[in-house]
């Protein structure tokens, strides 16, 4: 198996199925579902960000199977109850698609992403460092959302604005915890959740204070294991 195959056909669905549609055109989807034209279009990007990332006349027939596959997956999710498991299992099989095509196809040119690797002399992969950070944002913003849909905080305003600004702070504490892995700074994520810990510290509400906690664990938790992946695999 091409592993540069690999990364860059999991950089594109990344790109196209977190980064290119939002909340708003994921409603029309569920809404319109086999009628709706952003499926189709959105199926559409996802291959031709794949061939993007593999631009090879003979992969073209490889990145409209993907773009089908992509197509069927996330019709039949739509017919599903939105819930974590099936979240999972629609991510599962989107990359079970890409590892098949990356064990198919033979790349004989050099990708994209492996050019600017060629390029840079960072004693780590760079494209392999900017799809742990592409993962590490909305993707995980979006997991961690599920996971923690059991802890009902409600609908009103504030908690709507709680979630959004979590969200945005995650983003940021996974980007920093990021850092000071490849750095090997392992007491800076220390520092950092301990000082998240005391601003939480006078919170009396036991169901809020669960959330926070299962959140940052979660959050630290991927972003380690995102860094780690980064600094020991050598991409070939």
């Amino acid at each position: 198996m091409n592993s540069w195959l690999l990364l860059s056909l999991f950089t594109a669905h990344l790109v196209g199925d977190f980064y290119c549609q939002n909340d708003k055109l994921c409603r029309q989807k569920e809404a319109f579902k086999i009628k709706s034209r952003f499926l189709y279009a959105h199926s559409l990007i996802i291959g031709i960000l794949s061939w993007i990332m593999v631009p090879q006349t003979g992969f073209i027939i490889y990145a409209f199977v993907i773009a089908v596959s992509h197509w069927l997956i996330d019709l039949s999710k739509l017919y599903c109850k939105e819930r974590l498991s099936v979240f999972i299992f629609d991510q599962l099989l989107h990359i079970a698609v890409i590892l098949a095509v990356s064990v198919i196809y033979d790349a004989t040119d050099l990708l994209p992403l492996q050019k600017i690797d060629n390029s840079c002399s960072l004693s780590i992969s760079l494209p392999l460092l900017i799809a742990g950070v592409l993962f590490c944002c909305k993707p995980t913003n979006i997991l961690i959302k599920k996971v923690l849909q059991k802890y009902q905080l409600g609908e009103g305003a504030s908690c709507k604005n709680m979630r959004n600004a979590g969200a945005l702070i995650g983003s940021l504490e996974r980007l920093l915890t990021l850092i000071f892995v490849l750095i090997g700074q392992y007491g800076a994520i220390g520092f950092v959740i301990a000082a998240k810990s005391i601003l939480r510290f006078k919170d009396s509400d036991t169901d809020r204070t669960e959330y926070v906690l299962v959140g940052t664990l979660l959050s630290f938790g991927i972003a380690i294991a995102v860094g780690l992946i980064t600094v020991k695999i050598k991409m070939q």
